[in-house]
């Protein structure tokens, strides 16, 4: 059983609730504080519904449905900030949509609601098909609340952990376990990357390299960018899940409410950090297929160039769009590197891997790069 209590839900914890069959419920004073809101909220209802219109939203053609990961991770973020954001929904609303994230009912969502266009019908829409006999203002509220956007990103941030630390493993591999000079850290000054460095020196030590190969200065600027900005989006989705993503604030203490002005900002300041983080990966990871670009299947290489390109200013739907590239690519890149004759512990890791899951082509590998990076992390500690 997970508690969910004010200001205290990080992006840790909803990943381990995601991955885990975990009951959620609310604290006792959390309780209080929703209850006292809700009350608040009935109090000025009449002045609340004439300023909520919820009638000029428009709905996309589109086929795709969101998997049941991303609905979970927007149920959970949608509950969080209704019951810690001073929303003014019920405790009893708040409770079916607990019943809804636990019984793991299949929930039909359009892609296209991840559109951030303000007259665009949002997840939340959809999501209230399946919550029956809610009052029409809070309906109106939870279809303004953005707290999805949050809730989307947070499902993906395991898969974004995911390719910073297989991406780091290939270039190690690839380029014969670089050795990181001090100067190169000095220009980096954040403690994850000196961190891998540090793992990777006494790495290179241990399997006794000589100083003479480094990592490309290009491709160690882009990486040590990337360890930075999924730290920064980490620590900025941590204060966005405890912060409130509804329409109204409202203050019991005041015996008031006032309106959010921050929701749009801190949308925007979101997305254009996400918007970021992708564009480095998909830097990176040009530079890096440049550097090695010897593979015999140059219809592969072309390919995924040429999907790293694709791009649309759908923020969301992108970042759910190149996860699934970029697990191809280090499939790609870390099947490619086993098939070839090598000799050092990591080198091992890999082929010994690939031989135990009768892995015949990348394809079959990148269903498993969790189990991969899992068994790696066993054998030789944390790289990165």
């Amino acid at each position: 059983m997970y508690t969910i209590d004010e200001n205290s839900l990080s992006v840790k914890d909803f990943t381990l609730i995601l991955n885990s069959d975990s009951e959620i419920e609310i604290s006792e004073d959390l309780k209080n504080k929703i209850f006292l809101c809700s009350n608040l909220l009935k109090t000025h209802f009449e002045v609340l519904d004439k300023n909520m219109n919820t009638k000029n939203y428009k709905e996309f053609e589109g086929n795709g449905l969101l998997n049941e990961r991303e609905v979970r991770g927007i149920i959970l973020a949608t509950i969080y900030t209704l019951a810690n954001g001073r929303s003014g929904v019920s405790y009893e609303t708040i409770e079916k949509l607990i019943d809804l994230f636990q019984n793991r009912e299949t929930i039909k969502i359009p892609e296209f609601s991840l559109s951030t266009k303000l007259d665009t019908l949002t997840p939340n829409h959809y999501l209230l098909n399946y919550v029956k006999d809610i009052a029409p203002i809070e309906r109106k509220l939870l279809i303004k609340s953005l707290a999805y956007i949050p809730g989307f990103i947070c499902s993906y941030f395991e898969d974004l952990q995911l390719v910073k630390k297989l991406l780091t493993i290939s270039l190690v591999l690839y380029f014969n376990y670089p050795y990181m000079d001090s100067y190169n850290l000095a220009s980096s000054p954040h403690l994850p990357f000196i961190k891998l460095a540090e793992n990777i020196n006494l790495f290179f030590i241990a399997e006794n390299k000589n100083k003479n190969r480094s990592i490309d200065p290009l491709i160690f600027s882009y990486v040590s960018y990337l360890y930075k900005l999924l730290d920064d989006l980490q620590e900025l989705l941590n204060i966005q899940l405890n912060s409130s993503y509804h329409p109204f604030i409202f203050i019991p203490e005041n015996n008031t409410f006032i309106k959010n002005s921050l929701l749009i900002p801190q949308k925007l300041y979101l997305l254009k950090t996400v918007e970021n983080l992708i564009l480095t990966v998909d830097k990176t990871f040009e530079s890096f297929l440049t550097k090695i670009g010897s593979f015999e299947d140059k219809i592969t290489i072309y390919n995924v160039f040429y999907s790293l390109k694709q791009c649309s200013d759908e923020i969301l739907l992108t970042l759910k769009y190149k996860i699934k590239i970029y697990k191809k690519i280090l499939a790609f890149i870390l099947y490619e590197y086993a098939v070839k004759d090598k000799a050092q512990s990591l080198d091992q890791v890999l082929k010994s891997f690939m031989k135990e899951k009768n892995i015949k082509n990348y394809k079959e590998l990148e269903p498993l790069l969790k189990d991969l990076l899992k068994t790696i992390e066993e054998k030789i500690n944390e790289l990165y």
